[in-house]
């Protein structure tokens, strides 16, 4: 080894090595006192970048977790408002119902009904108005995301919910299927004309029941007697004529002498419109020597008069030198019988054959005036034949015969009549008139002729009408809207009618085009199940990728990236095409992550009266405000407002638990759990290990010791010199 002295290479090294070992040491005694890795920049300049970065996240994270709590908190405010909204929904449900039962509630009940609803609703407003989350009102509807249609919106859509960014926005529906209807039966006599052409009809199974059958217009007579009670059958004539009954010859001579003097006995016996006869009643006068013919007559007149049983219902009359006895009416009501005839003298002046009997004859003509499909208030005479009828059949076969004569009306090839009868009564002893055509566009009127009782009129027992008997009008209820049906023909076409949901003209009302039976079938009592099947359509939003859309129903459309979308429901009677809209977006925007654009945002709808129960179609209601329960419609369209609302209120509770589960909740999770692990990692990074730093510590420690020992052992290397110049 050199020996020198102006350069000591072992201090220098030795002090070298001394500096580095004082400096590690420095930075594992900075590093245990901090607990860190790095301390500065120059400790790790990569890690401490990234640890930055973590730091940075970890900070945003644990803010955003503060964030998600207090959003719970508000969401489940507004769902709370919400829960008391839907039971005051269902009180007023309740009450509806009860407004509903028409038949036991009177006035006061039903005014009772009505303004305990109205309380409910200023309740629901208020609650509405008042619902806030520190200043800011949730359910006022100044929190939603509102898009509106600013073109004419002739493809009538509406915009049930939207999750659209502000701005201008384009919606296009192209029809890819018409609307349909099948029914499931056509045995009532309603059949659907093709496929019944269903407008502004939902989807769904619709009811149509027939609560009244059509009848004809219908006269029915009395219970007709045929055979008396002395077994003369019906005669019909030209001319009326009475029962009556002669002498069994001319009287013997111009006056009564000593041999036809004395007491003569008749017993007579009587029937009057098919009622008891009034028994064999005995008749007895005297005649005395020089009587005249009329003055026998006279006496047996008295006779007659004086018996309480026959007195205005029997006279005599002389006719061709006899005496007639006989009724003292006109027609066949009337029937008369000799029972027996007697005297006491020694020659009879005149007698009556035992057991001769006679029965009136009546007229043959009826009149009517009747209205059907091919008469219009014409007033025709009936002319029935002529002749004896022993059955009401026969003489109903004869007035039919006549009724097609006065009223014919030609089908295709066929005359048919235009008005009918039919023998009905429980023993087939009455006849019924009756139109063709049923419903009360048809009317039927019995006419009188001459007022006597000879006729035809009284033998049926008809009354006359002074106002025309209208046919009786099928009611058809769809989805409890009633529909009245005057007419029915029997023949021919144009039997097609509308049947309505609602009142006809008003907004939203549903309509089916029926075709009607002809009136040989009718419209009978039953129910039929209409299933609808509304159009649909092909929708796109801002030119995005096609939706398939049913009319009536909502669906929500994306743009094509899906980052958008809008809830839309076409109306039933749409037809497409394309609309604008303008998107206003007041939603709630919730910070639910650490880093930008990690948000979420939620729109809450208005829940005023005003806001709740739109748009149900054939309601005479177009919101829950307007609520009405004091009609039996009233209660019953108010009731369908009020289970609309209460499902619009749940699917907004609905909305909100799904937002708090599945965005806020879950997110939260996942945000402890990503600060957990951003932390876990950034302590990796810059979080000191004690005990490998403890180690370094100690080495460091007796390397410092060590080369201070070594540096003042170097310090002496060059007083060796010395010994040189000994």
């Amino acid at each position: 080894m050199a020996l020198r002295i102006n350069s000591n290479v072992a201090a220098l090294n030795a002090n070298r090595n001394l500096i580095n070992s004082s400096n590690m040491l420095s930075k594992s005694m900075e590093k245990l006192s901090s607990g860190f890795r790095i301390n500065r920049a120059a400790d790790n300049p990569a890690g401490l970048v990234i640890s930055e970065q973590f730091r940075a996240q970890i900070a945003g994270l644990n803010r955003a977790i503060e964030n998600s709590e207090g959003s719970i908190n508000m969401i489940q405010t507004a769902e709370g408002a919400l829960t008391e909204i839907n039971s005051l929904l269902i009180s007023m449900r309740e009450l509806a119902i009860h407004a509903a039962n028409e038949g036991f509630n009177d006035v006061n009940q039903l005014a009772a009904d009505q303004a305990e609803i109205a309380n409910a609703l200023k309740t629901i407003d208020r609650i509405a108005a008042n619902t806030e989350f520190g200043t800011k009102k949730l359910l006022d509807g100044s929190k939603d995301n509102i898009a509106t249609i600013t073109s004419a919106n002739t493809s009538g859509v509406t915009v049930v919910q939207s999750g659209l960014k502000s701005g201008t926005h384009s919606i296009s529906a192209t029809k890819t299927a018409d609307a349909t209807a099948t029914l499931n039966t056509t045995s009532l006599g309603l059949s659907l004309v093709g496929n019944g052409t269903p407008t502004n009809l939902q989807e769904k199974i619709h009811n149509i029941d027939v609560l009244q059958a059509s009848e004809v217009a219908k006269k029915e007579s009395g219970s007709i007697t045929i055979a008396d009670a002395f077994s003369n059958s019906l005669v019909l004539a030209a001319t009326a004529d009475k029962a009556s009954v002669d002498t069994t010859a001319t009287v013997g001579a111009a006056t009564v002498d000593a041999s036809t003097a004395g007491d003569y006995s008749v017993v007579i016996n009587y029937q009057e419109n098919g009622e008891s006869t009034t028994g064999d009643q005995t008749v007895t006068f005297t005649l005395v020597a020089g009587d005249t013919t009329a003055q026998a007559e006279a006496k047996f007149e008295a006779a007659i008069t004086a018996n309480a049983s026959l007195q205005g219902k029997v006279e005599t009359s002389v006719v061709s030198n006899s005496i007639r006895l006989e009724a003292s009416n006109l027609g066949a009501n009337y029937s008369i019988k000799t029972t027996s005839s007697s005297s006491t003298a020694t020659a009879d002046y005149f007698a009556f054959t035992a057991g001769s009997t006679d029965r009136g004859v009546s007229d043959n003509v009826l009149n009517f005036t009747a209205t059907t499909a091919s008469n219009s208030g014409a007033t025709s005479a009936v002319t029935v034949g002529t002749g004896t009828y022993t059955s009401v059949t026969a003489l109903n076969t004869a007035v039919n015969t006549a009724l097609g004569t006065a009223f014919a009306k030609v089908q295709g090839d066929n005359t048919i009549n235009d008005i009918v009868s039919t023998v009905t009564g429980t023993s087939s002893d009455k006849i019924q008139f009756a139109t063709r055509d049923e419903g009360s566009d048809f009317k039927l009127k019995y006419n009188a002729i001459n007022g006597d009782s000879g006729d035809l009129e009284n033998v049926l027992k008809l009354t006359n009408d002074t106002v025309a008997i209208s046919g009786t009008d099928a009611l058809v209820s769809f989805n409890n809207f009633t529909n009245t049906l005057t007419s029915v023909k029997y023949a021919g076409t144009n039997n097609d009618v509308t049947l309505s949901n609602g009142t006809t003209g008003a907004a939203n009302t549903g309509t089916i085009k029926m075709a009607v039976a002809s009136a040989q079938t009718g419209i009978n009592i039953g129910n039929l199940l209409l299933d609808a099947k509304a159009a649909t359509f092909a929708v796109r939003l801002d030119a995005g990728p096609a939706t398939a859309v049913t009319a009536g129903k909502d669906f929500v459309v994306f743009t094509a990236d899906r980052s958008q979308s809008v809830k839309v429901n076409y109306a039933l009677s749409s037809t497409g095409g394309t609309e604008t809209m303008f998107n206003t977006d007041q939603s709630l925007v919730f910070q639910i992550g650490g880093s930008v654009g990690q948000t979420a945002s939620i729109g809450l709808r208005g829940m005023a009266g005003k806001s709740l129960g739109k748009g149900l179609t054939g309601n005479l209601f177009t919101s829950l405000a307007q609520i009405d329960v004091t009609s039996v419609q009233g209660a019953q369209d108010a009731l369908a407002i009020i289970d609309a609302s209460i499902d619009e209120v749940s699917t907004t509770r609905g909305t909100l638990g799904s937002f708090q589960k599945n965005t806020l909740e879950s997110n939260l999770r996942n945000l402890r759990i990503a600060s957990q692990n951003l932390t876990a990692s950034e302590s990796n990074i810059r979080d000191a290990d004690i005990a490998k730093e403890m180690s370094e510590f100690t080495k460091n420690q007796i390397l410092v010791q060590a080369g201070t020992a070594m540096l003042a052992q170097a310090n002496q290397i060059p007083q060796a010199v010395l010994s040189l110049f000994r």
